[in-house]
Formats: C-alpha cells, sequence, structure tokens
C-alpha cells in the first residue's frame, strides 16, 4: 500500500497526521523506544512521546513495563475495525443531533409566504429528489402522467429506495417495458401502477414528474426531449414549498388517479402560487 493511502486511511478512522506517522513506523520497523521513533520520524523527543502516549490512550499501540519503554503497534486490523465502529456511533450520535433541528426548522419554513426553488441539471436536480424523499414522514405519491425516458425512472427508483417510507408511484403505460426490466430491484416499498394512456416520448417539450412527499411541498421534475430523445443535461427540477397550492394540486391528483381521469392530472395556473420568491439552485 503506498504510505499517502495509508496515512489517510488512519487519518480517516481518527488519528491525527503525526499519530498516523508514528503508528505506520512502528507497524513497519516492530517494538521501538520513543528515541527510535522520534529518529526515524525526525521529530524531537517530547513532542514524539506526547505523540506516543495519546496513540496509547486511544488503544492504537502498546507500552513495555521495560526502562526505557518499547512501544509496539497493535494488530491493524483489531485496531481498525474498533476505530471503525466508535466512529459509526460517534457519527450517528452527530447525525440522530442534527435531525433533531428537523421541528426547528419545520416551524421556521411554516410562514405564509411561498417558496419556490428551480434546480438545473441531474446531479441538482437528484440531490434536491433525494433530500425531499428522504424527509418524507408518510407515504410519497408520484404521478408520471406522460411517458419519460427510462434515465428519469432510474433517477427516480434510485431515490425512493433509499426511503422509509412506502411509495405509490403511477406511470405511463409505454414505460412498461421500462418498469419490467427494473422491478427486480425496487423492492417491496415501492407500489407501482401502470394505468395512463400510453403515449410516445414527446419530440420536443417537457414532460412532468410529480413528487408529492407531503401535502405541503411538491417536486416537479421536468424532463426535456429533443426529437423524441432525452437531453439530460437539461434535465430541471421545480421544488414548491406552498401548502395551500401543493394540496389544491395533490386533491386534483388524487380526483384523478380515482376517476381515471388523465386530464385532472395538471399543474394548476402558476399565478395561484402567490407570493413566490423565485431561486435557481
Amino acid at each position: 500500500m503506498r504510505e499517502e493511502d495509508a496515512l489517510a486511511s488512519l487519518e480517516t478512522l481518527g488519528l491525527t497526521r503525526k499519530e498516523s506517522n508514528a503508528y505506520l513506523i512502528l507497524v513497519r520497523n516492530g517494538g521501538s523506544s520513543a528515541a527510535e521513533v522520534s529518529r526515524l520520524l525526525g521529530v524531537q523527543y517530547p513532542a514524539v512521546y506526547r505523540v506516543l502516549h495519546s496513540l496509547q490512550g486511544k488503544g492504537w499501540i502498546e507500552a513495555s513495563r521495560d526502562r526505557p519503554n518499547r512501544y509496539r503497534a497493535r494488530n491493524p486490523r483489531v485496531v481498525a475495525e474498533q476505530a471503525r465502529q466508535a466512529r459509526a456511533e460517534e457519527i450517528g450520535t452527530a447525525a440522530q443531533r442534527a435531525a433533531d433541528l428537523t421541528e426547528e426548522f419545520r416551524s421556521r419554513t411554516r410562514g405564509t409566504e411561498a417558496d419556490l426553488y428551480l434546480y438545473k441539471g441531474p446531479e441538482s436536480v437528484a440531490n434536491k429528489l433525494r433530500e425531499v424523499v428522504l424527509s418524507a414522514g408518510g407515504e410519497i405519491l408520484v404521478v408520471c402522467p406522460f411517458a419519460v425516458d427510462a434515465e428519469v425512472l432510474r433517477i427516480l427508483f434510485a431515490t425512493l429506495r433509499r426511503s422509509p417510507q412506502r411509495s405509490r408511484v403511477v406511470l405511463n403505460r409505454a414505460n412498461q417495458e421500462d418498469v419490467a426490466r427494473m422491478r427486480g430491484d425496487l423492492g417491496d416499498a415501492i407500489n407501482l401502477d401502470v394505468r395512463f394512456p400510453s403515449s410516445h416520448l414527446p419530440d420536443t417539450r417537457l414532460a412532468h414528474t410529480f413528487v408529492f412527499p407531503s401535502d405541503r411541498e411538491l417536486f416537479i421534475v421536468n424532463s426535456f426531449y429533443r426529437d423524441g430523445a432525452l437531453v439530460l443535461e437539461k434535465l430541471q427540477g421545480l421544488w414548491i414549498g406552498d401548502a395551500d397550492y401543493v394540496r389544491l394540486q395533490l386533491e386534483a391528483m388524487v380526483r384523478g388517479l380515482s376517476a381515471g381521469r388523465r386530464g385532472a392530472v395538471r399543474v394548476l395556473p402558476r399565478a395561484r402560487i402567490s407570493g413566490v420568491r423565485p431561486s435557481v439552485r
């Protein structure tokens, strides 16, 4: 293994650069005194002693009872696994503390002024879609009344698979073959319904995919087609945080799905979103 790769891995597991260098020296040279480590490391003795004491406290090395003490590295496989578990616990605790900010976040975004944000490009759209889906507190409804390219479905399903919530996905019949190819990778949490009348990929226009993570927000994925082929770099996402608008749109979707009316599945007029502050992300 290259030395730089080994040092980077040790730092990822929680060691400082000096500690990583000292541990690597002990791995490759066996039991050594602090003076020997000082010489090999090119660092003055007092500083090396502090590094060795820190490594011992973290459980990466052992010290003999001889005088002077001799230090040796503990088995890298064992200490690396212990460090991985410790970091996982630390990260889990930190993640939970950060997640506890959710209520403050929600209370801050419950104002009367609506929000609308535009995301451009597949990476930006996929990142926001992931955020929307993972923040859902209940079943996610996805409605795609138009035929879309299989790549759009792959982005959608890859995100839904990560969610702990169940999803209901209603698609155009033109995507039946795409769904059949992907169904084995979807899992049981995604409920597929192919019901909209079959249509061809659009020649030159947008196809809308509606993602409802709740009745307070809506994310619309707009896929653009030219001569019947997806132009992936023109993928756009529109996030709408207007609760009144979203509820109206969601009710229209549900009514349309229940009645089997394709015409009911449409975006409401832009004027219905009052006080919107557009922002491009």
